[in-house]
């Protein structure tokens, strides 16, 4: 926007002066001859420019940084260079949980591994990658050797998408700036030098308001719409805002919230839920037990009776104490809710129906994909009261749902610890893919009796992190939780909350 001819101020007049024998100057070279600083040296050129005084010529100037993590894989090599090294050393690796996704993903990505029945092997293409030079981490190396220097610029150049994918991986951190390369005079500029400067008040000090000059001078005007620089507002994290409109939900509806610990024996997250100890979701493979506290005794000798007896009585088999011993990471966050059933079991009537959810992350040694994690975080629910029915948890679900804008549909499923059961999902159009919401349905009489109650109880586990494919732009999971600035400042969430 240019301003209107006004006439202009001493300084500016001055300046102009100094411009008007042709020659193009720099800042440096303006700073120096009229004794200011770059930054009343920047609002005189902002005003002139805006009158078309002056040409400015502007070049981009890149600050770029390298990340701790970006300076670890200089050294150390990148993941997935350490990943088909492993590879190679072991002829093969078993797809676990412990290997690292980004890892993965860059390895598939540059066609260096395949899988073949759950096992990862190296492509012609990755045999002959291990032990070579990575092209990317030659270019964090050239990264990290021309910082500061005019060779950035040529870099950025020939390797935009390469380093973009470095910054979008965290391992570099790039600012990009415009910088005043020269400054002319135009000749609207020489029409303003001929005519006489005014006297006009540039800046506010306490002595002029004091003294009431203000009220009789004219001041410089200002563009109120020239671009700034963006400013980045703290924010909560899209995870952490997603789950605590998830909590606002539940208790909207009546819902109270309870917590539990994340470490926990195998008596609460799977005897007392009724699930076998010969079960395949207690091997290695699905659980992570502890070496370090190894076993976690089990306090309430009349509960361990009980749930000893149910399991002798209903699977007709050996049951140990030594498994439900076991110290574990919890696998699902019916670990809270069954010992609630236990705390609320046997209340007076009157505070019927008793409502109940948790929160929290729950840990599966599955494999990776993008609607899969290592660690997931769930809501369990249940609803404690007489004469309920599958209907009522059913209407339930439909009433939560739609504060998400979910069309959940139901269909019959089995899991050990409800009879009968169903499990709730959704088509996403995105992933063309359906997803599943939760799973539940009547906790089983074994389980009631166990924990020393005769009422019906409403159970339901739900996860909740795929349910933000609809209002995070992500195409996986993992990339909602790196933790990258740039991500977290630039994201836009596809529905409000």
């Amino acid at each position: 926007m240019v301003r209107a001819p006004e006439g202009i101020s001493k300084e500016e007049s001055m300046l102009l002066s100094y411009l008007g024998g042709g020659a193009k100057r720099s800042m440096e070279d303006i700073c120096k001859a009229l004794g200011i600083d770059q930054s009343a040296a920047a609002s005189y050129l902002e005003g002139l420019e805006n009158l078309g005084a002056i040409s400015i010529q502007r070049s981009k100037q890149y600050d770029i940084q390298l990340t701790e993590e970006g300076k670890k894989d200089i050294q150390e090599g990148f993941p997935e260079e350490r990943l088909i090294g492993s590879i190679a050393k072991s002829n093969g690796l078993k797809i676990s949980g412990s290997i690292d996704s980004i890892a993965l993903g860059w390895a598939r990505k540059n066609g260096w591994v395949t899988v073949e029945s759950g096992t990862l092997k190296l492509t012609d293409s990755g045999k002959s990658a291990v032990g070579k030079a990575y092209p990317y981490r030659e270019l964090l190396s050239s990264l990290e050797k021309e910082a500061g220097s005019t060779l950035i610029e040529k870099l950025i150049k020939e390797d935009k998408n390469k380093i973009g994918e470095l910054s979008k991986r965290g391992l570099v951190t790039i600012k990009e700036r415009n910088q005043i390369s020269s400054i002319s005079i135009t000749d609207e500029g020489r029409k303003l030098l001929a005519s006489k400067p005014e006297e006009m008040i540039t800046s506010l000090s306490r002595d002029i308001i004091k003294s009431g000059a203000w009220k009789s001078s004219k001041f410089k005007s200002y563009n109120v719409s020239d671009p700034t620089e963006r400013a980045y507002p703290a924010r909560m994290h899209p995870s952490h805002r997603f789950f605590n409109y998830i909590r606002s939900v539940f208790s909207g509806m009546g819902f109270s919230e309870v917590e539990g610990p994340i470490i926990n024996n195998a008596f609460w997250n799977f005897d007392a839920l009724f699930s076998p100890q010969d079960h395949p979701t207690r091997d290695m493979q699905d659980t992570f037990f502890l070496s370090n506290p190894k076993e976690i005794d089990i306090s309430d000798l009349e509960v361990l009776g009980r749930v000893r007896r149910m399991h002798k009585k209903g699977w007709k088999s050996a049951w140990k104490e030594s498994l439900a011993k076991q110290a574990l990471l919890r696998t699902h966050n019916t670990v809270v809710s069954v010992k609630n059933i236990l705390k609320y079991g046997n209340l007076d009537s009157s505070v019927y129906p008793v409502k109940l959810f948790s929160l929290g992350k729950v840990f599966r040694n599955e494999s990776i994909d993008y609607k899969h994690l290592n660690e997931l975080n769930q809501l369990d629910g249940i609803i404690i009261g007489n004469s309920l029915t599958l209907s009522n948890l059913i209407f339930t679900m439909r009433e939560f749902y739609s504060y998400l804008g979910i069309d959940v549909k139901f269909k019959p499923s089995y899991f050990p610890f409800v009879e009968p059961g169903m499990e709730g999902y959704y088509y996403n159009k995105e992933h063309n893919d359906n997803i599943e919401l939760f799973g539940g349905g009547i906790i089983r009489k074994e389980i009631t009796k166990a924990m020393g109650t005769n009422k019906t109880v409403l159970a339901w586990g739900m996860g909740l992190d795929r349910m933000m494919f609809d209002y995070v732009e992500t195409s996986s999971l993992s990339e909602i939780y790196r933790n990258q600035v740039g991500w977290l400042r630039n994201f836009r969430y596809k529905k409000s909350m």
